[in-house]
């Protein structure tokens, strides 16, 4: 009940106090700056409540004062329940009730939910851990600012406790005894709540005492409106000119919400004028009407609340109930809709609601107009203009995000259907078709709850059959046990192809210097750092490794009849099929984009039931946390946490005008701050794998074994806990050999760091293959299908382009049978084509592709390789050929080292 009713009436604060903060942080890049920022805004957006609270206890107060002498009469001269009877009759003749004597800490309940939505929010943020601003030298923790012997002295809760005194003491002035009282008593009760605090909280808080001040001077001048104006124009104007400043390449779509918000400031009288002229030419009569102006309010709100609560979330489960099932703690996915539609309760009714009743007559038939245009235009957005956006994860992560950019029609319209809804809308209120407004919402509303039943009904009917399903299926007894997968033979000879995504090839020569003992452990490699990749995205990048030289884009290009789905699964068939059909072992472990789609796909290895496919990411994650309870906090409830906390936010995206869509998804973030600032769980899904290679190892094949396993530990690059390179919740130390050098950017420490682990722990296994006695007759092919554009050791000295070229710059480099040499280096020119002739060199296996009986040693073409840019989306790859991003293609040959050998192709 305590988490229900902390969802309904806290939370919706807290996000708001949320995504002001990462408004401010993304505006200023200081965590200080943001703090000031909520403080400001929250109190200036909750200044109509405390307006409104002041004046119902300003005239309760005023009611007391009136009624003092009488009360003091009866009070002296009867007794008993002859004084109660008195009394009550005494308030009855002035229209008074005891009740209203709770209007006095209408301000005080109005503080209590923004209090704890802030400490909630702020006391939680790792971005205030060592940050330091101003004076305050860790905003995540107590000022101890002064020291009296050995008792560190809190400076900040003092200071605003003395400036929250002060406010109390200009708006007390003239009141009576029991109003001091308790607004002094409320200022020693946050100076005791907040004593131990961090500093940014209490930052936040002595910023709200500040802004109550300045309020509280405002309201003892003559003409305070006109003051608080001026000040708020001059802060806005200040505001917008120093985010444009310290954010010069601040995007086209952002400023406009910059200007209109310094732009709605600016008019504020104008507006306020159009209020009046409104209210009083079509709402006066309808204001009157008690009953019809409740009556289209709250079905209003009650829609909003169906629209986003509950139809927006349904539907998006619905496409995909299983998908959401079992994620994190969460079982069923109809926890998810629970959650979505108790926080919309509160942010479209329970507070409505709350401000319905302490709004004055006109302003309830304003706010019941306002609604029902809100809800319609909800309605419209969310129906008519849609949008298509592609594929949606289930960390509402869509596929393709650029199509969030709205058109100049997606711009317009809605805009345009508002306006005219408007005029709709306030014709029928002049003609008194108040009716007309609560039929439609009704029928919306029940139109909404269909929808909302339908989903729930169908969603709990997908997950019982999963979960029964999940429970015959699953063995219990071994649910965290590992099975051997990856079959290798100690008597005949073995390939192993491990493809590490997005393994930067510049940055081994460092790793093997920082950890000589990997030089041992690598013994009989052979490193080949004048590689290049022909596809600098996994879709365009993968199929040579897996096929060879008929897959480079340009290869799959001239096959220009076919699916590039279809050629892409073929690509992944080609050496699992000539070693299957050869008398060996194939096994196929995560193979990449598979059948064109992110998550694991198969259905191309069914005609191939003698090969051995399937998906090893995030298996042993879970394995992986528990045998390190040291670091319980990134939990098996990661998962469901991301989902619950976006779900609003995507209700929010898919009911809000087109043309704002993209700045609130903002990259992916949708405008939250992550608890964590890491994707660990992500990088842990590919870790564990690596972690666990040797259990996963089974030295009992017959026969000869082909293996061929992608891992994704490079591509989910985190800041690592150094000098052991292991994911923990908290990184105190990412020290690593690039930070001596200021070249080397966030960016490159971090992939340097995911490519020290996987360096690390493939070593490991290397050693355990030793020790099996498999290690020799094992040929082991270690490859990447592409680089990323950072900076990179190899490009630093050219003059242009150095970090685009570094993403077709990956890992490559192979130990043959029976290698025992030292670990060396070989600078001749390679692809990460060769992969496949080299797989199978000098091998009993046939060299001919099956699929386009071609040899694979005869179409190998790298006098000159052309490298491409395309798209890393399934989606935009739907057809027959690859279209290229030629600004960033280039050709090279020979060496990748020589800037002159790089050169941009033509479109032609």
């Amino acid at each position: 009940m305590t988490s229900f009713l902390y969802t309904v009436i806290v939370y919706p604060i807290e996000l708001l106090v949320e995504l002001l903060f990462v408004f401010f942080f993304k505006a200023f890049d200081s965590t200080g700056f943001a703090i000031a920022g909520i403080s400001l805004m929250v109190s200036l957006l909750s200044l109509p409540l405390y307006h409104i609270a002041d004046q119902l206890q300003k005239k309760e107060r005023d009611m007391r004062i009136q009624m003092q002498n009488g009360i003091q009469r009866i009070k002296s001269t009867f007794k008993g329940d002859e004084q109660y009877m008195i009394l009550s009759t005494f308030y009855r003749q002035h229209h008074y009730h005891p009740a209203y004597a709770l209007r006095s800490s209408v301000s005080l309940l109005i503080q209590v939910p923004f209090f704890i939505a802030a400490y909630q929010f702020l006391s939680h943020l790792p971005h205030l851990q060592a940050e330091s601003f101003l004076f305050i030298k860790d905003l995540g923790q107590p000022d101890h600012m002064f020291m009296l012997g050995s008792l560190p002295i809190n400076v900040l809760p003092l200071i605003m406790t003395l400036i929250n005194i002060a406010a109390g003491a200009i708006y007390t002035k003239g009141f009576p005894l029991r109003d001091k009282v308790q607004l002094y008593g409320m200022a020693g009760l946050f100076l005791i709540l907040l004593y131990q605090s961090p500093a940014g909280l209490v930052f936040y808080w002595t910023l709200n005492n500040v802004f109550s001040l300045v309020k509280n001077i405002f309201y003892k001048m003559k003409q305070p409106l006109k003051v608080l104006y001026v000040t708020a124009v001059v802060a806005s104007v200040g505001l917008t000119v120093a985010i444009l400043v310290i954010k010069s390449n601040f995007p086209l779509s952002k400023q406009l919400v910059l200007f209109a918000g310094c732009g709605g400031i600016i008019s504020l009288p104008f507006l306020v004028k159009i209020v009046g002229f409104i209210e009083k030419r079509y709402l006066s009569t309808f204001s009157m009407k008690r009953s019809s102006v409740f009556n289209v309010y709250i079905l209003s709100i009650l829609l909003l609340w169906f629209l986003s609560g509950i139809v927006v979330p349904s539907s998006l489960i619905l496409s995909s109930p299983i998908e959401f099932a079992f994620t994190g703690t969460v079982e069923n996915p109809l926890s998810y809709m629970y959650h979505t539609a108790s926080f919309f309760l509160g942010l479209c009714v329970v507070w409505p609601l709350f401000l319905y009743a302490m709004a004055s007559r006109k302003m309830r038939g304003f706010f019941s107009i306002i609604f029902f245009i809100l809800s319609l235009t909800a309605i419209i957005n969310l129906f008519i203009f849609k949008g298509d956006y592609g594929l949606v994860s289930k960390v509402l992560l869509y596929d393709e995000p650029a199509r969030l950019s709205a058109s100049l029609i997606q711009t317009v319209l809605p805009i345009f259907i508002t306006i005219i809804l408007s005029i709709g809308t306030f014709a029928c209120i002049r003609n008194g078709w108040s009716k007309v407004l609560t039929s439609i919402l009704t029928i919306l509303i029940l139109t909404s709850a269909g929808m909302g039943v339908y989903a729930a009904v169908n969603i709990q009917i997908a997950y019982t059959a999963h979960a029964k399903n999940v429970a015959e299926n699953v063995d219990k007894s071994t649910l965290h046990e590992i099975n051997p997968v990856i079959p290798l033979s100690k008597t005949e000879k073995n390939v192993v192809v491990l493809f590490l995504d997005r393994a930067i090839n510049s940055f081994l020569p460092i790793v093997f210097e920082q950890f000589p003992e990997l030089t041992e452990q690598y013994r009989g490699f052979v490193y080949y750092p004048n590689t290049v990749s022909p596809g600098r995205v996994t879709l365009s990048g993968s199929p040579p490794v897996m096929g060879g030289y008929e897959y480079t884009p340009d290869a799959m290009n001239l096959r220009s009849t076919e699916r590039l789905v279809d050629k892409h699964n073929e690509a992944s068939l080609v050496l699992p099929r000539i070693f299957s059909e050869a008398g060996y072992r194939a096994s196929v472990f995560d193979p990449p984009m598979p059948n064109h789609k992110w998550s694991n796909d198969f259905t191309a290895f069914r005609p191939y039931p003698e090969v051995q496919v399937r998906g090893l990411n995030g298996v042993y994650s879970y394995k992986y946390k528990m045998e390190h309870p040291e670091n319980e906090l990134w939990g098996p409830d990661y998962e469901s946490r991301i989902i619950k906390r976006r779900l609003p936010m995507f209700s929010f995206l898919r009911t809000i005008y087109p043309a704002v869509r993209s700045l609130l998804y903002y990259e992916g973030t949708y405008f939250l701050m992550d608890e964590n600032t890491q994707n660990t769980n992500s990088f842990i899904n590919a870790y564990s794998v690596l972690y666990y290679l040797p259990q996963l190892t089974a030295i009992d094949s017959a026969k000869g074994s082909y293996v061929f396993l992608v891992n994704d530990t490079p591509h989910e690059p985190i800041f690592l806990q150094a000098p052991e390179y292991v994911p923990v919740v908290k990184v105190t130390d990412i020290s690593n050999p690039l930070q001596a050098d200021t070249y080397y950017d966030q960016k490159a420490q971090i992939h340097y760091h995911a490519n020290v682990a996987a360096l690390r722990k493939v070593g490991e296994w290397l050693e355990f293959l030793k020790q099996e006695g498999v290690y020799d007759n094992t040929r082991i092919i270690i490859v990447a299908d592409h680089g990323n554009n950072l900076k990179a050791p190899v490009f630093k000295d050219f003059e242009q382009l150095k970090e685009v070229l570094a993403a077709y710059h990956p890992l490559f480099m192979a130990k043959d049978f029976y290698a025992s040499e030292e670990f060396s280096t070989d600078t001749q020119f390679m692809t990460t084509a060769d992969v496949p002739a080299m797989a199978i060199k000098d091998l009993p296996v046939s060299t001919i592709n099956p699929f386009t009986k071609n040899d694979l040693f005869s179409v190998i073409e790298k006098d000159v390789v052309n490298v491409y840019s395309s798209s890393s989306e399934p989606n935009n790859n739907r057809g027959n050929t690859f279209s290229f991003n030629y600004s960033e293609s280039f050709s090279v040959h020979d060496s990748v080292f020589d800037e002159a050998n790089w050169k941009h192709i033509s479109p032609k």
